[in-house]
């Protein structure tokens, strides 16, 4: 739990926004879900790209010709997710748990998958310039609409793909994350509505339930940038499988 525990610090530094955040009225606080707890995606979930009303979209229906043209030429050794790269929404409905350190003017999430995490700022601030600062998982601001963490991600790197189908993620990816409690705090309900001007002619959505197992902790997950030996695709004559050119060779 070094790796909670090291976070937990970060999210009390003193910060002047994260000051302001913490002088907020008793009762604005206490009025505020907390969502802290250590998260497991539960098989209520669903899988696929969605429509508004959570329906699942076929490929046609949601890609545009980019996008059906990046998905037709899929090698799965190249995806940056076996390559250790972290991704938003990847990392969100990953089989690892999540846990969720909440503090006043930001909340951080702690993937097991990959040993990273990312902070959302929900002390007002804005999204950096993006020609500036660009991130695999993009810069993320949060606030409240009643009991549901509304969450506004940008600033993508255009690096990781939005799935393992192979479909990218331009720097103009744009997603909005609602997160809110269900069965006395015991589940967390996550719809994310994803847009890019690029690689998607209309947005999508994802449809996510987590159940809560604070008996549980995050365990090591050791990756490195670069991995090349993907195991899951060492095979020879299937998609995806590992080519000569996807082989670096010791010097």
């Amino acid at each position: 739990m070094r790796f909670a525990a090291a976070i937990a610090i970060l999210l009390a530094a003193s910060a002047p926004s994260a000051l302001a955040a913490q002088e907020a009225p008793a009762s604005t606080v206490a009025a505020t879900p907390d969502l802290s707890g250590l998260w497991v995606v539960s098989n209520r979930s669903s899988r696929g790209n969605l429509d508004e009303n959570l329906k699942e979209l076929k490929p046609a229906e949601f890609l545009t010709p980019a996008g059906l043209e990046a998905t037709a030429r899929l090698r799965p050794a190249l995806d940056p997710s076996a390559q250790c790269l972290p991704a938003i929404p990847r990392h969100i409905p990953g089989p690892y748990p999540i846990e969720i350190v909440q503090r006043p003017g930001r909340i951080a999430m702690l993937f097991e998958w990959d040993t990273v995490f990312r902070v959302i700022y929900s002390d007002g601030r804005g999204h950096p310039d993006p020609e500036e600062d660009q991130r695999y998982m993009g810069h993320a601001v949060g606030h409240w609409e009643g009991e549901t963490l509304v969450v506004d991600t940008a600033n993508f790197n255009g690096k990781t793909w939005l799935e393992g189908s192979g479909i990218p993620m331009s720097t103009q990816a744009h997603l909005v994350e609602r997160y809110t409690l269900e069965d006395d705090g015991k589940s967390l309900h996550v719809v994310i509505r994803i847009e890019d001007p690029v690689y998607l002619s209309r947005p999508v959505y994802r449809n996510y339930f987590f159940n809560l197992r604070n008996d549980w902790e995050i365990k090591e997950y050791l990756c490195a940038e670069g991995n090349r030996d993907n195991v899951f695709q060492q095979r020879e004559g299937q998609p995806g499988a590992l080519e000569l050119d996807d082989v670096i060779e010791a010097e």
